[in-house]
């Protein structure tokens, strides 16, 4: 006798304008997930996302929101991951969040009290991490192709002064959490995939600015850099641009190590490249595409047509489906988010004191959520 089919699970959708980024994950995944509600305080926003995707209802609130999902994606602006998180695994909804996981140590702190204390699954839907290229380089990396990195880089160079303003002038939310404080405002695209391939974590920055120049009524300085030590000893070098006149380069990352050098392409006729020490001839390097039919992973070979972000949108949502589903832990876990999202707290803190090196917290160390009694594993004398 077969066993029954698992239900099917509702999904709601907090934040209609990037919310949209998901649903070709979601539309491949209808065998086990569907579009139930949407919510965003635009009411004619979410009554068109609503209309034109297919969702079941709109809800007004976001409490409506999670009286009709079991999964729910949080692609609201940056501020508001936290606090949406932690209602929601206070009901029970699985999280899927966007980036970056919080934006303060105390939000930080907040969200793993609330991980700590719910029975749903939180995940972060880092999808710079899904790039074909980048993970062809995390099999490379995790086969030891390039030997003991001890060096790494990362870029988001992306001109968005338009997007600081709506057309009246008044500020959007942007203006103040991503151009209204200083250092590095949206770290994960840039550190995630580094931290990522290397399965490390960073213990401590300094964070160097280029002063203002191109619209000096922003705090954010036109370019930072921000330096980092891993606790496996790497070094890091995390360049973050929102405001320089320049074309994006989003999704630039290097690493240097014992047998072997990986450089994605710095301009949009580019190739990523490699070089590996025994197999390449001397000065020279290889396409990395050449690489792909051994360390492409299957499971990603195929992103739908309509797959934002070079196709690695498809994929946070289906791999958080698959951990929510097996009740296994999530690719980008709780602790795994806020190891990419704390050095910018600790970037800021940096940048103020002229580039001091500032400590990066482990999340794990965290008191919230645990309460006074110790547990099984360490039981009162």
């Amino acid at each position: 006798m077969s066993s029954a089919r698992p239900p099917v699970l509702r999904i709601g959708i907090a934040g209609a304008v990037r919310g949209g980024g998901f649903l070709s994950s979601l539309r491949a995944q209808a065998d086990r997930a569907r579009l139930e509600t949407v919510y965003d305080p635009d009411h004619e926003v979410r009554d068109g996302f609503a209309a034109q995707n297919g969702a079941a209802r709109v809800a007004s609130s976001f409490d409506e929101l999670l009286e009709h999902c079991d999964v729910v994606v949080l692609s609201s602006p940056q501020q508001h991951h936290v606090p949406q998180a932690v209602e929601a695994l206070a009901r029970g909804v699985h999280v899927l969040s966007e980036v970056p996981a919080a934006v303060s140590l105390e939000q930080a702190q907040a969200l793993v009290g609330a991980v700590r204390g719910s029975t749903a699954q939180y995940a972060m839907a880092e999808n710079y991490c899904y790039t074909r290229p980048n993970l062809i380089v995390r099999e490379m990396v995790r086969e030891g192709l390039f030997g003991d990195i001890y060096y790494g880089e990362g870029e988001y160079l992306h001109e968005m002064r338009s997007w600081h303003t709506r057309p009246d002038g008044s500020p959007t939310w942007r203006y103040h959490w991503q151009v209204g404080r200083d250092g590095h405002t949206y770290p994960t695209h840039s550190l995630g995939p580094l931290l990522w391939w290397t399965n490390d974590r960073v213990v401590a920055v300094s964070c160097h600015g280029t002063g203002r120049h191109t619209d000096p009524e922003h705090t954010l300085q036109d370019s930072t850099v921000t330096l980092a030590r891993t606790a496996a000893g790497r070094l890091l070098s995390i360049r973050f641009d929102l405001l320089s006149n320049r074309p994006e380069l989003m999704d630039y990352y290097a690493i240097q190590g014992t047998g072997g050098a990986y450089e994605a392409p710095r301009t949009s006729d580019g190739v990523p490249v490699v070089h590996l020490t025994g197999r390449t001839a001397h000065d020279t390097w290889e396409p990395l595409e050449s690489f792909a039919e051994q360390f492409l992973p299957a499971a990603y070979r195929n992103p739908p047509d309509d797959g934002g972000h070079w196709g690695s949108d498809a994929w946070p949502l289906r791999d958080f489906l698959d951990a929510v589903t097996a009740g296994t832990r999530p690719e980008i876990d709780l602790y795994t988010a806020l190891d990419w999202s704390l050095p910018a707290m600790a970037a800021e803190a940096s940048i103020a004191a002229n580039g001091a090196w500032v400590p990066v917290p482990d999340p794990r160390f965290f008191t919230a959520g645990i309460g006074v009694d110790p547990g099984p594993e360490a039981p009162l004398a």
